[in-house]
C-alpha cells in the first residue's frame, strides 16, 4: 500500500528522537528556574523524519501582560543562551531561535492561563493544543498525521504562514482525530462542496466568515483553519479526489518537472529588501502587490493570464504572464444606449470621434494614459520597507523550479 511506503520514508527513527531529546534536555537545563515545557509537533510524536523544529515555550504569570513578553521576557531568556548562535525573530511578539547541532530551536515566551479561552497571545493557547492532542491521538493516529502533513507539503499546501495560506500542523492534527485516518480526511475533502465548510469537534463560540471552518477545541471562539485560503481549500479537495482515484508516491514527493515553453509574455519582476524584516509581514506585502498588480494592469487594458510570487524575505520574484506586454494606444470606448438621454449628452461632450453603433450605443475612440507595463509595475509596486527592482522580459527559461511550476501550471501529480 501507498501509505505504507511513505510512512517508512517520514517516520523517525529512535535515534533521531533520542538526539532531538538531547538538545532539549541542554536547552531545558539552561531555563531551569523557568516554567518551561516542550510544545510543538515533537512533544505530540507528529514530527516528520528530518524535518522538525523544536518548540520550548517558557511561561510568564499573566499577570505581567503582553509587554513584558515583549520588552522583558525576551532579554531574559537571551541572558540564558547569549553564548550561543541565536537569532530573534518575531510572530506576535518576539521569540528566540536557537541552531544547536543543525536544529533549529524555538524559545517563545507566553503567558500562562488557565484554559485556551483565556488566552492573551496566540503563543498562550499552545500547551492546550498539545494535551488536547496528546488525549486524542495514539500511537497509529500519529502516524496518520504523519501521512496527512507530508500530503499537504508535497501538494503546496502545508503552513500557516501568510506566504502558504494552507494547512497548519494542527490543523492537519485535528483533521485526523476528527475523522480516523488520512484515507478518511481525503474522502470527506474530495466531497467537499462550496464553502464555507465547517468541520466541528466543538460547536463554534462565534460566527466565522473563512471558507474552511475548525471551531479550536480548546477556544471555540477562534477558528482554527483561518489561514486557509480559497485556494488551498479547492487545491486539496482535488488533490484528495485524484488521489483516491489512482494513489501515488508523487502527491507526497512530487517530482519538479521542467517546462520551458514561454507562453505569452513573461516580466519578472525580482525584488530585493534591503531591510532586515518578518517573513510573515512580508509576505502579507507581497500578496497585496499581486493583487495590485492584476487589478491595475487589467483596468488600463492588459489581458493578464497569472501572477506569482515566490522568493524569501530578503529576493523574492513576482512573475506576471501577459498575453502581450504591448497594447495600443488607442482604444474603444463603448458609451451609452442613444434612449440615455442625459448619458448621451454627457458622452458627446466628453468625447471626439463619436458614432452610433449598430446595437443603438454610442462609441469614440480614447487614448490611453498608461500603456507602458514597466512604468505601471513601478509605480504599483510599494512595501513599506527600503527595497529596489529589476524587471526581465523571460526570453529564456533558466534551471529555477520555482519559474518552471509557474509556467507549467499543472502539479506532477494532477498530470
Amino acid at each position: 500500500m501507498i501509505e505504507d511506503e511513505v510512512l517508512k520514508i517520514i517516520k523517525p527513527e529512535e535515534a533521531e528522537k533520542l538526539r532531538l531529546e538531547k538538545i532539549l534536555g541542554e536547552v531545558l537545563e539552561r531555563l531551569k528556574g523557568y516554567e518551561a515545557e516542550v510544545e510543538g509537533s515533537f512533544r505530540k510524536g507528529t514530527w516528520l523524519k528530518g524535518d522538525t523544529d523544536l518548540d520550548v515555550f517558557v511561561f510568564f504569570p499573566k499577570e505581567v501582560g503582553k509587554d513584558y513578553l515583549k520588552e522583558k521576557a525576551i532579554k531574559e531568556i537571551i541572558s540564558r543562551f547569549s553564548d550561543m548562535k541565536y537569532m530573534i525573530a518575531y510572530a506576535e511578539h518576539p521569540y528566540l531561535m536557537l541552531y544547536i547541532d543543525g536544529i533549529e530551536v524555538d524559545v517563545v515566551p507566553a503567558l500562562k492561563i488557565n484554559s485556551g479561552s483565556e488566552a492573551i497571545t496566540a503563543a498562550d493557547r499552545t500547551p492546550f493544543h498539545t494535551k488536547y492532542v496528546l488525549e486524542h491521538l495514539d500511537e497509529r493516529g500519529k502516524d496518520e498525521v504523519r501521512l496527512l502533513k507530508r500530503f499537504f507539503k508535497g501538494i503546496g499546501a502545508y503552513g500557516a504562514e501568510i506566504k502558504v495560506q494552507g494547512f497548519s500542523g494542527y490543523v492537519s492534527e485535528l483533521l485526523v482525530i476528527k475523522y480516523g485516518s488520512f484515507r478518511e480526511v481525503l474522502e470527506h475533502a474530495s466531497k467537499w462542496v462550496k464553502p464555507p465548510i465547517k468541520i466541528h469537534l466543538i460547536e463554534p463560540a462565534k460566527d466565522f466568515t473563512e471558507p474552511l471552518q475548525i471551531p479550536d477545541p480548546v477556544d471555540p471562539k477562534r477558528n482554527a483553519a483561518s489561514a486557509v485560503s480559497l485556494e488551498k481549500v479547492a487545491l486539496f479537495s482535488i488533490a484528495a479526489r485524484y488521489y483516491l482515484r489512482e494513489p501515488s508516491v508523487d502527491y507526497f514527493f512530487p517530482k519538479d518537472l521542467k517546462y520551458d515553453k514561454i507562453k505569452g509574455d513573461i516580466i519578472l519582476v525580482n525584488v530585493l529588501i534591503e531591510e532586515r524584516v518578518v517573513e510573515d509581514i512580508i509576505w502579507g506585502q507581497v500578496w497585496k502587490n499581486v493583487e495590485k498588480i492584476k487589478n491595475i494592469l487589467t483596468s488600463v487594458g492588459f489581458k493578464v493570464i497569472d501572477v506569482n510570487a515566490w522568493g524569501n524575505e530578503e529576493r523574492l520574484t513576482i512573475a506576471i504572464q501577459l498575453e502581450s506586454k504591448d497594447i495600443g494606444k488607442y482604444y474603444l470606448n463603448v458609451g451609452p444606449y442613444y434612449y440615455q438621454q442625459e448619458s448621451v449628452d454627457k458622452f458627446i461632450k466628453m468625447n471626439e470621434n463619436v458614432w452610433v453603433g449598430k446595437d443603438g450605443r454610442l462609441y469614440s475612440i480614447k487614448e490611453r494614459k498608461e500603456y507602458d507595463v514597466f512604468e505601471i509595475l513601478k509605480r504599483t509596486i510599494s512595501f513599506k520597507y527600503k527595497f529596489k527592482l529589476e524587471f526581465e522580459i523571460l526570453k529564456e527559461v533558466k534551471d529555477d523550479p520555482w519559474l518552471h511550476r509557474f509556467l507549467r501550471k499543472t502539479p506532477s501529480w494532477l498530470k
